[in-house]
C-alpha cells in the first residue's frame, strides 16, 4: 500500500542497493528544482523508520529513538550532537528518484513530496522496481543493468523471471550479465565511454589475454578484423559438432520455426562474414552466394548479415560436402571418409 508523504530530506538516504554507478551532472536539475521545486514524487521505503534506533544525521552512529520518532538526545566525545531530537538519516530509502533527491538537497530543499511503499518485502522487490523505473527512463547504463541482474539472480530469481519482472527481452538480460565476465580493464572502459557497448559485446567469448590483446587496438579499423579473426580461432579449436549446431541454432532454426526477425546488425559478425568468404573454398562460397540470391560472391558484403549467416547455413546443411569443407577450411583434420566425400564434391 502506498501513500503520499512530506518528509524531511536529510531523513532520505540512497538506497543501498541503487544499480547506478554514477548520477550524472545535476545542474539542470538543481536549478529547476530550486525554482520550481520538486514536481514529481521521490518513491521511498521504510529504512529504519518504526524501529527502536536510527542513524544520526550528524554523528553517523546508530542512537536510540524515542517514541515521538526522533532520535533521544546525545553527544559525541563530550559535546552535544545536534542530531538529537531530529529523524534518522536512514528513517528512507529511496526506491525511484536518486537524482531528484541529490538535486533537491544541492538545491536546499528541506522537504520533499514522497510516495511511501510499504509493499516491498524482499531485496528483490525493491531491486525491480528500481530497474523498471530506471528503464522507463533509460537512465542505466548496460553494466549497471548488468550488476542489477546479478543481483537478482543472488536473491534467487531465474532468468526468465528477472526479464517477465523486468520487462526486458529474456536475450537482453542474458547479454548484459555476460558483460559481467569481461576483463576488468575492459569493464572500467565500457564504464568510461571508452569501449562501446557492441565493442564490449564483440569481445564476449574470448578468453582474457586474448580480450586483453585484442581490446589495444579499439576505435582503429584493425579492431573488428582482429576480434573477427580470434573468434574463428576459436571455432576452429571446437568440435565439427559444436560448428553445425552452432549454424543451426542461431541462424537455420529460428527461421525454419517461422521466427524470421532479422538478427541486430553487428559489426564484428559482418566481419566474420568477410573473413570466412575469403577462406571457404570458392565451390561453397559460390553456393553460398547463390543461397541467399545473388551470382557474384563480392556482393555478400551487400546482404544483411543476418541473411547471409542463413545462406551459410542453409548451404552446409544441404550437403555433407559442404559442411566437410568448411569445416576444414577452419583447420580440421579430415577422416578419409570425410576426404573421399570432398574429392566427391
Amino acid at each position: 500500500m502506498a501513500e503520499l508523504k512530506t518528509l524531511s530530506v536529510r531523513s532520505i538516504m540512497p538506497d543501498p542497493m541503487n544499480p547506478r554507478f554514477d548520477l550524472g551532472d545535476l545542474t539542470a536539475m538543481t536549478a529547476d528544482i530550486r525554482a520550481d521545486g520538486l514536481i514529481e514524487p521521490l518513491v521511498v521505503r521504510p529504512g529504519s523508520w518504526g524501529r527502536p534506533t536510527g542513524v544520526c544525521q550528524d554523528c553517523e552512529h546508530v542512537v536510540e529513538r524515542l517514541t515521538t520518532g526522533v532520535l533521544v538526545e546525545h553527544s559525541t566525545e563530550g559535546i552535544p550532537c545536534p542530531g538529537g531530537s531530529s529523524p534518522a538519516a536512514d528513517d528512507w530509502y529511496v526506491v525511484a528518484g536518486h537524482r531528484r533527491l541529490a538535486a533537491s538537497k544541492a538545491a536546499g530543499l528541506r522537504e520533499v513530496p514522497c510516495v511511501v511503499n510499504n509493499a516491498l518485502k524482499t531485496k528483490a522487490d525493491v531491486m525491480l522496481v528500481m530497474v523498471r523505473e530506471n528503464g522507463h527512463r533509460r537512465d542505466l547504463t548496460a553494466l549497471e543493468e548488468a550488476h542489477a541482474y546479478e543481483q537478482l539472480h543472488l536473491e534467487g530469481l531465474t532468468t526468465v523471471r528477472i526479464a517477465e519482472q523486468t520487462r526486458k527481452p529474456k536475450k537482453q538480460v542474458e547479454r548484459r550479465v555476460r558483460l559481467l565476465s569481461l576483463a576488468p580493464e575492459t569493464q572500467e572502459q565500457l564504464k568510461t565511454g571508452q569501449v562501446t557497448l557492441d565493442d564490449a559485446e564483440a569481445l564476449l567469448g574470448l578468453p582474457p589475454d586474448v580480450e586483453t590483446n585484442v581490446l589495444k587496438s579499439v576505435g582503429t579499423r584493425e579492431f573488428r578484423q582482429e576480434v573477427a579473426r580470434e573468434h574463428l580461432a576459436l571455432v576452429g579449436d571446437a568440435t565439427d559438432e559444436a560448428v553445425a549446431a552452432r549454424l543451426r541454432d542461431d541462424f537455420l532454426a529460428p527461421f525454419l520455426a517461422g521466427g524470421q526477425q532479422p538478427h541486430k546488425e553487428r559489426p564484428v559478425m559482418r566481419e566474420i562474414v568477410a573473413v570466412l568468404a575469403a577462406t571457404l573454398p570458392r565451390r561453397t562460397v559460390r553456393e553460398w552466394a547463390e543461397c541467399v540470391g545473388v551470382t557474384d560472391p563480392g556482393a555478400l558484403s551487400g546482404v544483411p548479415t543476418f541473411r547471409v549467416l542463413l545462406g551459410l547455413a542453409v548451404t552446409v546443411e544441404k550437403t555433407p560436402p559442404g559442411m566437410y569443407q568448411l569445416l576444414a577450411s577452419l583447420g580440421y583434420a579430415t577422416s578419409p571418409l570425410e576426404e573421399t566425400l570432398l574429392a566427391g564434391a
